[in-house]
């Protein structure tokens, strides 16, 4: 090559496309949308057929309010055979769900039944998004109708125990953050106050409560355990300190030497947290906390027979471990379902 090429050439580092698009997925996660943007995009300039870095910017996108951008993108991407079909719909489809444009949910789902392109395993879920959105049309008003759209959704009856799986509890729950919700504050506090119900559902309930500043006290029944809140007076999910301390002990453990198993660990810590919420954990001994996660996430990657190397490493008893164990695996057995 002459001395014009060589000075033309750019030479990126080995995988820096891919540790863009995990800077970019950890912006996303962080809702940087401007930033996540950027970086995923820079990772398609480098390889325009990298499906990981396509599906995370669809979701910045959308994320971002990007509506148009979202769509050209997944059309981009369906012409090109970028990522799989069926996986780029079901985000498309969530998110019309999410803009409440129901007829469109159930025109695209039904022409995916009707052209036999939803895999087995997805059936059930397409099937309930459906069912859902076909709900939702019935229950909103007739377009003969005078009545304003928002006197409609406050004369609407709201049965929370209909809603049973997660798809279906998280799309009602952001449609009720986007709304006046004191007319269905009674059956939310019947719903919070029930034995039966999903604990996943009633954090999403109790957080609509507390981001629209609902000032009087509600009762909260999870795990046998109830309490009294004021949801105003609640701290954010991800405030709370057991949960800081936690994974800041199983940080100084595991980043640097297993950051694969830290991240998987880390991810199962904030998701009891937040089905526990607003309860947290009776015992303060963190640290055997940390090392009954640090067992269970050793299992989950097929690691056994750990318990009593990390008796050691944490400085802990084997009975405040065990006890710790058996906490936390009743969540998980609980809540598994309602995931």
């Amino acid at each position: 090559m002459d001395n014009k090429n060589q000075k033309n050439k750019i030479v990126y580092f080995p995988g820096l496309e891919q540790r863009l698009v995990e800077k970019g997925l950890e912006h996303l996660h962080q809702k940087q949308y401007d930033e996540a943007i950027d970086l995923l995009e820079h990772a398609i300039r480098l390889d325009a057929r990298n499906s990981e870095s396509h599906i995370g910017l669809l979701l910045a996108y959308f994320d971002a309010g990007l509506i148009d951008k979202a769509m050209d993108l997944a059309d981009k991407m369906l012409q090109e055979g970028i990522g799989q079909d069926i996986e780029i719909m079901n985000i498309y489809i969530m998110y019309l769900v999410q803009l409440h444009k129901y007829e469109e949910v159930v025109a695209a789902i039904e022409n995916l039944l009707a052209e036999n392109r939803i895999p087995a395993d997805k059936l059930e879920h397409f099937h309930r998004l459906l069912d859902f959105s076909l709900r939702m049309l019935d229950s909103s008003i007739d377009v003969h109708q005078q009545e304003p759209k928002e006197n409609a959704w406050a004369n609407r009856k709201i049965d929370f125990f209909l809603y049973q799986t997660p798809e279906e509890q998280m799309l009602l729950a952001g449609e009720l953050n986007n709304k006046n919700t004191r007319p269905f504050v009674k059956d939310m506090t019947e719903y919070l106050q029930s034995e039966k119900g999903s604990v996943f559902f009633k954090t999403l309930l109790l957080n609509v409560l507390k981001e629209q500043e609902y000032d009087k006290p509600i009762e909260i029944q999870k795990f046998d355990k109830r309490i009294t809140v004021i949801p105003e007076k609640l701290p954010h999910i991800n405030e709370s300190r057991q949960l800081k301390e936690i994974l800041e002990i199983l940080r100084q453990k595991l980043e640097n030497e297993d950051p694969v198993l830290f991240a998987h660990i880390k991810a199962l810590v904030e998701r009891q947290f937040f089905l526990l919420y607003p309860f947290e954990l009776e015992s303060n001994n963190l640290n055997a906390w940390a090392a009954a996660y640090h067992v269970l996430g050793n299992e989950y990657f097929g690691k056994y027979d750990t318990e009593d190397e990390l008796i050691e490493e944490y400085r802990v008893l084997q009975a405040d471990l065990q006890q710790a164990d058996s906490y936390i695996r009743m969540i998980e057995e609980i809540s598994y379902p309602n995931l």
